[in-house]
């Protein structure tokens, strides 16, 4: 009885906006801006109530049939609130790029919590890819921890095997438990999934990069960071770049502890191994992207130990 009334209550309140184009709730003299109007206060009592938007499970939010081919649903509402995933967050659906977006997220308490690791010591030696083949061993194909990409043509973003690798020689491979790029002829780009991080407030990534042969840099040829020495000489660097929504755009970590430049997050050769480490991160996912170039033989680049934890 009380959800036939409760219903009949809810149909006679919003049947009032056909007539006064305006909706309010324990409130006679809304706001004439507002299309909605909902004051704490209840009436006839003096208790004080909320807004409690739709509550919904990670699972139960991906069956929501939000439209992915017009921004008809944009600013849908929901609270996510899934103790699985430990994502407590309030999403609102954006219809132009077709993706939920976290707003706000309840911190979780942080634990050391690992939410992405990769050492290279799963994979099959010489599993990459190469300037005759763009599968090797057990490279990760479709949808994995990390993908590599080469580009045909110095910064245009496309990914067309070969790209700039030549012939075997020229390589972004697995071995000895770490991934080696040798003699690249240009950007090379090694892509992480996106990882989820929501509900933390503070998140760390540390990696590991090394280096042998003679690198060297030169700033004179630097145009962007795609195009920077593919000439005669050629320069070498890493670029070490993230994103906190889902790909659309990417900051970049510049001269990480002078070993690099405003350009680069490492150039020139590296004294040692540089254990790169970032904290302070905040969002919902998290997506990294490591760009090396090097242009020798004798030119080698090391990736190792990459984590992602709650700080």
């Amino acid at each position: 009885m009380n959800r036939i009334v409760t219903a009949s209550l809810v149909f006679l309140v919003f049947t009032s906006q056909v007539v006064t184009s305006q909706v309010a709730i324990n409130e006679t003299s809304p706001s004439t801006k507002a299309a909605l109007y909902l004051e704490a206060q209840k009436i006839p009592t003096t208790n004080y109530g909320g807004f409690k938007m739709p509550v919904v499970t990670q699972v139960q939010q991906a069956l929501i049939p939000v439209s992915t081919i017009d921004n008809s649903d944009d600013g849908l509402m929901v609270y996510v609130s899934d103790n699985s995933t430990n994502k407590h967050c309030w999403d609102i659906y954006d219809g132009e790029d077709h993706v939920w977006r976290s707003i706000s997220c309840q911190n979780s308490v942080c634990n050391g919590d690992v939410l992405f690791s990769e050492d290279f010591n799963s994979y099959l030696e010489d599993t990459g890819i190469t300037g005759i083949s763009n599968t090797n061993g057990n490279y990760p194909a479709g949808v994995t921890k990390w993908t590599l990409s080469s580009y045909t043509t110095l910064g245009n973003g496309q990914t067309n095997y070969p790209g700039s690798l030549v012939n075997a020689n020229d390589y972004a491979l697995v071995k000895s438990g770490q991934m080696t790029f040798r003699d690249l002829n240009g950007p090379l780009l090694f892509q992480t999934q996106s990882i989820d991080i929501s509900g933390f407030s503070d998140i760390i990534i540390t990696l590991d990069i090394s280096e042998s042969g003679d690198l060297e840099y030169y700033p004179d040829e630097h145009s962007d960071d795609f195009n920077c020495g593919f000439a005669a000489k050629g320069s070498d660097y890493v670029d070490i770049e993230y994103s906190t929504d889902g790909g659309n755009t990417f900051a970049e970590v510049p001269n990480f502890l002078s070993n690099g430049n405003a350009n680069h997050t490492l150039a020139n050769d590296l004294s040692g191994t540089v254990n790169f480490s970032l904290s302070g991160i905040s969002g919902t996912t998290l997506i990294l992207k490591i760009r090396f170039q090097n242009w020798s033989d004798d030119e080698y680049y090391y990736l190792d130990n990459i984590l992602v934890k709650c700080n």
